[in-house]
């Protein structure tokens, strides 16, 4: 008997997965939109399948094209991607062979391509008798990234690329912040998830109150989530705060906020004469930050504009912090977002630059005198960190390079650039991230 359950998934995986690929569409809003279909139980599934499949895709693909004798038409497309699914199945996970079989040969006439449920089923028992190998003919199918990716990372981290290549494959931890304005990090730890729900904890140094789960549960599963005790956010982008805060008071500005992880963890690092002002481009991400922030029990200024055009929001008020979290090509987060493989482009990265330059000088225009700004980004390009540094650092000489303030071994991890630190993807369990401080001499 053919699970119907299982078959919307493999249909559901196979239309996120061709919106993705070929539709060029973010698999975080896919995701959601596909999530309403799915059966409760079979979500951890639906997630495996969809981030499985883009992870190696290349290498499935290749595998694809060696079974079929031509290629599938345009308007079948969403057939490739059902069957690379079904593959990553076959070599990536548990399910029995027959079952993925039979579910993916359902799906390819739930998909109404009736017409090719004979071939699908006869290229996966094919691919079943084989050895099931490959010939790795070029990088792309070796390392699962686009060649313009794999030539940029050697270029950048000319000792460093295979093992971010690799890092980038591999699954991404759940870190925790606990928010300290209502629970400690050591009651939460014993109360709520080791006691109460057996949760593991994969110990990591980080500050006192980050968690590292061994292993990754649903959001809304963690205990005293919807009561605010606790949020989840990468280890590396909640370094952040601590290298730029040197004191507990001040005016702040959170540039670029959503989804307002950042924003929060700043008023849970303040004295009460603080003020954090959040500033928001897209009206949409803004509303991700107001509910954070509800969540929590947190407020702040919420500004929906571009943080670039300061003349069309700033009161003339000066801030004593500033963390831009600029825009980039999220090149340090793929092992957490996969589908940045197939998004990006080589010239977006100019672009980006641009971007990121364009916002900078605009925020040290209002940083106060002595002020500190923290220039940070999810990205290991170059091009989007120290070069953006560098041409910052030609336009103003008012600027001192701060150190990043952290009182444990964690800058021993990362590297030391020209004009910041660069944290590669995986060093600390963490993403990768780019820090650069600088405080506005006069």
């Amino acid at each position: 008997m053919i699970n119907d359950k299982g078959v919307i998934v493999r249909v559901q995986s196979a239309m996120v997965l061709n919106q993705v690929i070929h539709g060029k569409h973010s698999l975080d809003r896919t995701i959601d939109q596909a999530y309403k279909e799915i059966d409760d139980n079979e979500k951890p599934l639906f997630m495996n399948i969809c981030y499985g499949t883009l992870r190696f895709y290349w290498e499935l693909k290749a595998k694809i094209d060696q079974l079929l004798s031509k290629p599938l038409k345009k308007k079948d497309k969403i057939i490739e991607n059902l069957l690379q699914s079904a593959i990553f199945q076959i070599d990536k996970t548990r399910i029995p062979d027959h079952a993925v079989v039979s579910q993916t040969v359902e799906a390819s006439r739930k998909l109404n391509r009736g017409h090719l449920s004979s071939l699908v089923n006869g290229t996966l028992r094919t691919y079943l008798r084989s050895d099931r190998e490959i010939e790795k003919i070029n990088e792309e199918i070796i390392f699962n990234h686009p060649n313009w990716m794999i030539e940029k990372i050697k270029q950048d981290w000319p000792l460093n690329w295979k093992e971010i290549l690799k890092k980038n494959n591999d699954r991404a931890p759940m870190w925790l912040r606990v928010n300290q304005k209502k629970i400690e990090t050591k009651k939460y730890l014993e109360q709520f998830l080791i006691n109460e729900s057996k949760i593991e904890v994969d110990n990591k140094e980080m500050n006192d109150y980050s968690i590292c789960l061994k292993t990754p549960i649903p959001v809304k599963s963690l205990p005293g989530f919807e009561e605010g005790y606790v949020s989840v956010q990468d280890g590396a982008a909640q370094l952040a705060v601590d290298f730029l805060l040197e004191k507990k008071s001040g005016r702040i500005l959170d540039a670029c906020a959503a989804p307002g992880g950042k924003t929060a963890q700043l008023i849970e690092n303040i004295d009460n004469t603080s003020s954090v002002t959040a500033i928001e481009i897209d009206s949409q991400r803004a509303e991700l930050i107001k509910e954070n922030l509800f969540r929590l029990g947190h407020s702040a200024e919420l500004i929906v504009d571009d943080a670039s055009d300061i003349q069309s929001w700033w009161n003339s008020m000066f801030f004593d912090f500033i963390l831009l979290d600029a825009p980039c090509s999220s090149s340090g987060v793929i092992r957490r977002h996969p589908d940045i493989k197939h998004l990006r482009r080589k010239n977006d990265i100019y672009t980006f630059q641009k971007k990121q330059l364009k916002i900078i000088n605009a925020m040290w225009k209002i940083l106060a005198p002595k002020g500190r700004l923290l220039y940070v980004t999810c990205s290991i390009f170059k091009e989007e960190n120290d070069e953006v540094m560098n041409q910052f650092l030609k336009k103003h000489d008012n600027v001192a390079l701060q150190d990043l303030l952290l009182n444990n071994n964690i800058l021993k991890r990362m590297i030391k650039t020209r004009y910041g630190y660069q944290l590669l993807p995986g060093t600390i369990n963490t993403d990768g991230f780019y820090f650069s401080c600088l405080k506005k001499a006069f």
